[in-house]
């Protein structure tokens, strides 16, 4: 029996590359389903600024005000507009962990949030939020997002956060 033929190692190729596509797509299948279960048992959202709005009620003791800072897209370019990221600036008297805020009584969380068919869900930053709302895409559980953002950075705000009391 002699060396294999041209025929058969391109035919080898080519079913490695399946294979190969394949994995990567049912990894990515899984994943992504795996975090928007885990996300939606942990809330269900009719907008991202309500997300981040549960998400500071839950995490801050006393608090005496919360104001959304921004809230659009995580892309510039537009391509994934079911993936927010949200800013807000929370005063309050410490966090539901017991540790202490920053300065003067403030804090300033952001946090991604994805829109999902059925509502807006909270992604941590560890669980790759990009790349989860990329195969939420390629695989048409999405929502369809906003290019625009909902809340643009108030003019009358320092850019510097936590400044004034």
């Amino acid at each position: 029996m002699g060396p294999p033929s041209k025929v058969a190692r391109a035919t080898a190729v080519i079913l490695i590359f399946i294979a190969f596509v394949g994995v990567v797509a049912l990894s990515g299948w899984f994943s992504t389903i795996l975090q928007l279960e885990r996300s939606r048992s942990e809330g269900v959202y009719p907008s991202a600024e309500e997300g981040m709005r549960a998400l500071i009620n839950d995490h801050y003791v006393g608090i005496t005000s919360v104001e959304i800072l921004s809230a659009g897209p995580n892309s510039f370019s537009g391509k994934q507009p079911h993936v927010w990221y949200v800013i807000a600036e929370v005063r309050a008297l410490r966090r539901a962990d017991g540790s202490e805020l920053a300065q003067n009584g403030c804090d300033a969380p952001g946090s991604f949030f994805l829109q999902a068919r059925d509502g807006w869900v909270y992604v941590s930053e560890g669980s790759f939020p990009e790349i989860v709302g990329l195969w939420m895409r390629v695989f048409g559980v999405a929502g369809p997002g906003l290019t625009t953002p909902s809340t643009k950075w108030p003019a009358s705000h320092s850019t510097r956060i936590c400044q004034s009391a």
